[in-house]
């Protein structure tokens, strides 16, 4: 945090520009409702827990000011070093009240002037009596007042702890005068030239009563915020009421963040118009020193509401927005603190409100009822370095941001600020037996308690306050009304036989688990219940065999097979029998072999003839692990493929569906291979050798097209003697039953030759 401290240093020194007031009275954690005009966010979680300031004035001298009614303390002269000084400008806090609430938030309202003059107005229209000169210029001042209401909360993040806090003001112009002159010329107490005033007053002088009167009133509005870093937050905790509360006496951070935007709004002045003309018309000088409304007057540029005409009734003027930023870190533990503060307004307003930055460092001691700072202070307008001062004893508080003006020549023009306030500490929510229940909630204010039963004890901690334990010493549960039972089972100890177990009434407090009407003392099997006649334990079943030596405890059974059952009789007890419902043998696993070929009845496809274990119980003549009743080719061995049956030329046909066994062929002509054996002819063209060619392939593949057709038919059609169609070998029968009739369409002899040869061969003579 130092090191942030320093970084916030140095951006405010690189930002200097010009300067209003410090107002360091603003910034302790004491300040109460004077921190509103710097930060409404303040207000939370602060040492002062209500406050009612009489009032508080921060005064701005200034050599040049002159006296007006509207600017209070203006008609005071303030003499230093030989230099009269009279108020140019005040900020006045009027009677002003804040509370702090029980959760570290809290309220205000509060009274607001302010004003401001500005200019030289002798310079313009007074001149030296023996000589001539000639002078243009400008005065102005404006007043503006202020109710503010302001609320403040904090959010506690542990050690990073936030306070939001916003001001709602209902803020006016007071008064406002503005005059501007040109070529003024005074010679020989001759006054010439021309002026123009706007002038909003329509009231004589400033008073506190009248800050409630006006037909302008606009809404402002100043927002807040406030970082504090808290690393010891624990110390500063005490519980209230079931929840953290924070102790609103200590300062509990290390160091802290503000920011805030201050006058954020408008309002509407109502402005009046007056110009005047002067030809060799005698001004006294002294007239000034009565005041600016009697200067108005003698120069005519005085204006009422009612002899004038009123110009931008309803015209806005924008508030200067004003930020404003503090660093601090705690040094020690003895109240001293270090800082910076720095305020900025960037934007003119015609209010005639000037820019104004600032930048202090400053030491600051705080402790209960007393405050002391000295800020080195540079001031923008003057280009000056000031040493201020502050001091607060109890109500009241003091203090300049210009010491050394006070002291010195030559050092900028001074300033002065006051107040007198009164004001309480916050206190803790009162908690007079010290139980953490606040006394508001305490139902048994004058014993320490518990927040669960509002205040009230509960000496034995049992849940039961003491009010309604019948054993208040001795914790107890809420069905015995507090008395002791150890065990829970609605007896009190000192007539329960097992005060650690709990039981129930009929067994003088002993427990029966199972809930058989047999104690757990006496039961031989406490967990399941179970007749007396058994020892308590259970036959499930009632074959006559308790279940823990029951092999089959929810099944009745014989007591020789351990209580299990039968069913079929043939000595072997369902669980470990393969076919219960039918008797078998021992061998078998209880399942029957009505073949005798060992494979059970359930699993043999052939139950009544003996057969081997590859064919699943049915009989296999060749042994190809095909049944006989599924095996097309039973005395010779084949494979599964072929159905039982051999394929001796692996072509994919079966031998006795193959008209070539022998040779290995194709499926489409039943196992038999066709060659295309046809030689070219020197009596066709070579386009004939290749319709034939293309013919015999096409027999070959099952693809005779119509257009192969048509081709062959007209070659035929051209020749002198038929061509000859000559098949050798057995698929002779074959072609001529799928393609006889074709093949003698296209004019061809179908010829057989070699039926009896496994060579097929095709060819065309």
């Amino acid at each position: 945090m130092k090191r942030l401290l320093l970084i916030s240093i140095y951006i405010f020194i690189s930002h200097l520009a010009f300067t209003q007031s410090l107002e360091i009275y603003r910034l302790s954690n004491a300040s109460g409702v004077y921190a509103v005009g710097f930060n409404p966010a303040l207000l939370a979680d602060s040492r002062v827990g209500s406050m009612f300031t009489l009032g508080q004035f921060h005064v701005n001298f200034d050599p040049n000011a002159i006296y007006n009614p509207f600017v209070p303390s203006s008609k005071l002269n303030l003499t230093l070093n030989n230099v009269s000084y009279k108020t140019g400008q005040i900020s006045l806090q009027g009677p002003s009240y804040m509370k702090q609430l029980p959760k570290n938030n809290a309220f205000a309202i509060s009274l607001h002037y302010r004003a401001l003059q500005q200019g030289i107005f002798s310079n313009i229209f007074f001149g030296e009596t023996t000589s001539s000169q000639t002078s243009s210029g400008s005065y102005q001042s404006n007043g503006i007042r202020e109710i503010a209401f302001s609320y403040a909360h904090p959010l506690a993040f542990d050690a990073h702890f936030i306070k939001l806090g916003t001001s709602i003001k209902l803020a006016s112009m007071y008064n406002s005068y503005k005059i501007q002159a040109e070529n003024i010329s005074f010679t020989n107490s001759k006054l010439n030239g021309k002026a123009n005033s706007i002038i909003s007053s329509p009231d004589e002088s400033f008073s506190w009563g009248d800050m409630l009167l006006s037909d302008n009133i606009e809404m402002g509005l100043d927002l807040g915020f406030v970082y504090e870093y808290r690393p010891k937050y624990q110390a500063t905790q005490y519980q209230m009421d079931g929840k953290n509360r924070y102790d609103p006496n200590l300062n509990k951070y290390a160091a802290r963040l503000a920011f805030s935007i201050t006058n954020i709004g408008k309002i509407k002045p109502e402005t009046f118009s007056t110009t005047a003309t002067y030809t060799n018309q005698a001004i006294d000088k002294k007239i000034v020193e009565s005041g600016i409304i009697d200067a108005l007057i003698a120069l005519n540029l005085n204006s009422t509401k009612s002899s004038n005409q009123i110009i931008n009734d309803y015209k806005t003027t924008k508030l200067p927005p004003q930020i404003n930023i503090l660093a601090e870190v705690k040094l020690g533990n003895k109240g001293w603190y270090a800082g910076t503060v720095f305020r900025s307004q960037k934007e003119n307003s015609v209010l005639g409100f000037s820019q104004q930055n600032i930048i202090a460092l400053y030491p600051r001691k705080e402790s209960k009822g007393f405050e002391f700072a000295m800020p080195i202070v540079y001031n923008g307008i003057t280009k000056k370095t000031g040493l201020g001062f502050h001091l607060k004893l109890g109500s009241l508080l003091l203090g300049t941001e210009s010491l050394n003006a006070l002291l010195l020549k030559n050092q900028g023009a001074p300033s002065i600020y006051a107040g007198f306030s009164f004001s309480r500490s916050p206190k803790k929510i009162k908690d007079k037996d010290a139980d953490a229940v606040s006394d508001k909630k305490d139902k048994c204010g004058d014993i320490p308690g518990l927040w669960t039963f509002k205040g009230c004890p509960d000496t034995d901690g049992d849940g039961i306050q003491n009010s309604e334990d019948k054993g208040p010493e001795n914790a107890g549960p809420k069905e015995t009304q507090g008395c002791p039972d150890a065990d829970g089972d609605g007896i009190f100890d000192n007539l329960d036989a097992c005060p650690n177990a709990k039981g129930s009434k009929k067994f003088n407090g002993c427990p029966d688990t199972d809930g058989d009407g047999i104690a757990d003392s006496e039961d031989d099997c406490p967990q399941k219940p179970g007749p007396e006649e058994f020892g308590g334990c259970p036959d499930s079943d009632n074959d006559g065999l308790i279940d823990s030596q029951d092999d089959c405890p929810d099944l009745p059974g014989d007591k020789i097979l351990k209580g299990c059952p039968d069913s079929d009789g043939d000595g072997i007890s369902d669980k470990e029998d393969r076919c219960p419902s039918i008797k078998g043998s021992l061998k078998n696993q209880g399942c029957p072999d009505t073949d005798n070929d060992g494979i059970i009845d359930s699993e043999d496809l052939c139950p009544s003839v003996a057969g081997a274990s590859a064919s699943k119980g049915c009989p296999d003549a060749d042994g190809d692990q095909i049944s006989d009743a599924d095996d097309k080719c039973p005395n010779q061995k084949g494979s599964k493929e072929m159905q039982g049956c051999p394929d001796t030329d692996q072509d994919g046909v079966s031998d006795n569906l193959d008209l070539c066994p022998s040779i290995t062929g194709n499926i489409a002509w039943q196992g038999c291979k066709i060659e295309n054996g046809f030689v070219k002819s020197n009596k066709l063209t070579d386009s004939q050798n290749t319709e034939i060619q293309t013919l015999i392939n096409a027999l070959i593949n099952k693809e005779i097209k119509p257009e192969i057709i048509i081709a062959i038919k007209t070659l035929a059609a051209t020749q002198s003697s038929p061509l000859r169609l000559k098949i050798s070998g057995k698929i002779f029968s074959k072609i001529d039953t799928e393609f006889g009739e074709t093949i003698k369409n296209m004019g061809l002899e179908l010829i057989n030759d070699k039926p009896s040869s496994e060579t097929n061969t095709i060819t065309v003579e």
